[in-house]
Formats: structure tokens, sequence, C-alpha cells
């Protein structure tokens, strides 16, 4: 990819492996007004991925911006992929984020992958197929099991947290906040659009983000730091209203392990992001970039007396949140595994050069209408 394809691209996801089992924002990928939106669909080992990252690569070549969405179950692969400039979309319409067209023939569109294979040498290996097919879904059962122990731990230190939260200085911290990064804002006419994602997720790899390409352009930039349950997720929806109601769209990238949570803020058209900056994923920015940082400590918000009271809950649930989160990773990486194995039966039987047609007769259509 060129160095200015680099510079333009951010790198998220729409979907990801929770306490709550699979979590989907797929339908704020891209949002109502778009220009077109291109579903996929096919079996596993098509080259769906491929065809959006080739497409991808020509498109922001050209020096258009681009939303990379990856799998949080393969990091390496695509979900999706957006072109906000020209209000174009490839999106990954299989299961467990199955997507469907909203406008058909006017918007969106299906191009299905299938077409494209030997379903007769496919049909040999039917009994292989079923069962790595569910010996995949028991492997994401599991790992959902141990991610829902994890969430069940973190409520518990958070709320071991929150019994030691003062009100008065959360509340204080909180308008002073809101006040500098909207500053004096008027109430809009029109509200703006909030945009739910992910900017990391609990993978294969262990906990994988990229923070960094979101952030990348906001040159406001405020860490809100503070243990679970000490106000940080409550902050970030008080400044994120507030934008809203004075007319800013605003990006709100959930936990990925509990997506009632708020971790991150971005509000595109005043350049200004708030960061949750606590483990597994730690702020570390630049060192040119650390000056220009303001640090919000929520910690201050907490009663001493009461932490230390909670100190060794506190301890333990963190110890056994993170055994938990290593066996979750543990069966999504035997889940990887299956599925790549699961390809093995698909892949030889693509006639990939006619994909390939059919993705370059695709880019020509999106750069006819929508590049000039």
């Amino acid at each position: 990819m060129a160095e200015n394809a680099r510079v333009l691209a951010r790198h998220m996801f729409a979907g990801g492996n929770t306490a709550e089992g699979f979590r989907s924002f797929y339908n704020h990928i891209i949002g109502p007004d778009a220009a077109r939106v291109i579903v996929i669909k096919g079996g596993p080992g098509v080259g769906k991925s491929t065809f959006m990252k080739n497409v991808a690569d020509r498109i922001t070549q050209l020096g258009q911006s681009a939303d990379f969405f990856h799998c949080s179950s393969d990091p390496g692969s695509l979900d999706g992929v957006v072109f906000p400039e020209i209000g174009v979309a490839l999106i990954d319409g299989t299961a467990p984020h199955t997507v469907d067209p909203r406008f058909p023939g006017a918007v969106d569109e299906i191009l299905y992958l299938g077409d494209y294979w030997n379903e007769s040498a496919i049909r040999a290996s039917r009994d292989a197929i079923i069962a790595c097919t569910k010996d995949i879904s028991r492997l994401f059962q599991r790992a959902y099991r141990f991610l829902r122990t994890a969430g069940d731990v973190l409520d518990d230190w958070s709320e071991a947290n929150a019994e030691a939260l003062m009100a008065g200085p959360a509340n204080k911290i909180a308008r002073s906040v809101v006040d500098q990064i909207i500053e004096t804002a008027p109430v809009a006419d029109r509200p703006g659009v909030e945009r739910h994602l992910f900017a990391s997720a609990i993978s294969p790899d262990g906990f994988v983000n990229y923070l960094e390409t979101v952030v990348a352009r906001c040159n406001r930039r405020y860490v809100v730091r503070g243990g679970p349950g000490s106000g940080k997720s409550t902050l970030i929806s008080r400044v994120a209203a507030r934008a809203v109601e004075c007319g800013m769209d605003a990006e709100l990238f959930h936990c990925s392990l509990n997506p009632a949570s708020l971790e991150h803020l971005v509000i595109p058209s005043i350049g200004a992001a708030m960061i949750t900056s606590v483990e597994p994923h730690e702020w570390k920015p630049s060192p040119h970039d650390i000056a220009d940082d303001v640090i919000i400590d929520m910690e201050q918000c907490l009663d001493p007396a009461a932490v230390r009271r909670n100190q060794g809950i506190i301890e333990y649930d963190r110890k056994l949140m993170h055994e938990a989160m290593s066996r979750a990773v543990h069966f999504l990486d035997e889940a990887r595994r299956a599925h790549h194995f699961l390809e093995s039966f698909y892949t030889p039987n693509i006639d990939f050069d006619a994909i390939g047609e059919l993705r370059e007769r695709t880019l020509q259509r999106i750069l006819a209408a929508g590049l000039h």
C-alpha cells in the first residue's frame, strides 16, 4: 500500500467477541446516506477479505480515506472497508454478522462469490465440512463462557471501585471536561449522529487495538485514567451527549469485553478525542505527542479509605479476570485454527481468476460512480 494510503487509513472493529457473546455494530459501518453498499457473501476461504483488501489498495492509492474493519476472530482478515469521502462500503455479509441489503438496487447490492466455486468437489467433503463447522461452534461457545466469566469478574471489580467513587468531585471533573472540549457551542437545530464501534478486540492473538489510527487526526486529545468503576464511561457519555446536542457527529468506541461501557470518543468536526488509558490498553503516544495530551485522572475521585478497604477484592478480581481472558483467547485461537482447516476444503475449488475479473469490474464501477 502506498505511503499516502497508510496516512489516510483508520483501523477498527465493527464486531467483537465479548462477555455477551458476539456483539455487532455492523449497522454503524456506514450511514444511511451511503451512495453504494456492496455486500459480499460466500463460504470460508472464497476470498472475501482479499477482494476487499485489493479494492481498498487501489482506491486509497488515489488519495481516498478508508476505514478498515478487521475481523475480531482473525485480525489479519477484513470484515469490511468504507471510503467515507465517496460514501462507498464493502462488507462481508456472512455469519456471524449477517448483513442484507437495506435498499436493494438503489444503494445496496450482493456479490455472491459462491457462484465461482466447484460445488461437486466441495460436496465430496460434506461430512468433514459439517463436523469442522460444528467443532468451530463449540470452540466459540467455550471462549464465550470464559469471556462471560471475565465480564462478571470485571463487574465485581468495578463495583468495588464504584463504592469508593465520590459523586461530587466526579461531577465537577465532568462539567470541566465538557466545557473544555465543547466550549461554547450552542444547541443545534439538528442533533449530531452517533456512530458506535470497537477500537479494540479480544482475538486469538490476545488483546488487539488500532487506537493510534483511530485518533491520528485529532489534535486535541484527553486521556482518561482510572480503574474499572471510576466513572470513565460516564464521563465519555456526558461529553458525547453534549457534542451531539450541539450538532456534532460522535464516534463512540465500546469496551471489547463489556460493550455497555464506553472506552473512547472521537468528535471529528473539532478534532477532539477522549482516550481511556487502562490495562490492557494503556495509551502510549509518540514522544512528540505526550506534551499535547490532557490527562484526566479519575482515581482522584475515589475515597482512599474505601479503596484500601476493597484492595484485596480488587487484586483477586484482577488475577481471576486475566486467567479467564487467557483461557478465552486459547479457545479463540483453537477456533481460528479450525476455521483455517475448514477453508482448506473450499480454497482449492475456487475460480480465483473469475473472482479477480469480478473484482476489477466492481472497482471500475466504484471509480466511475464516485471518483472523477
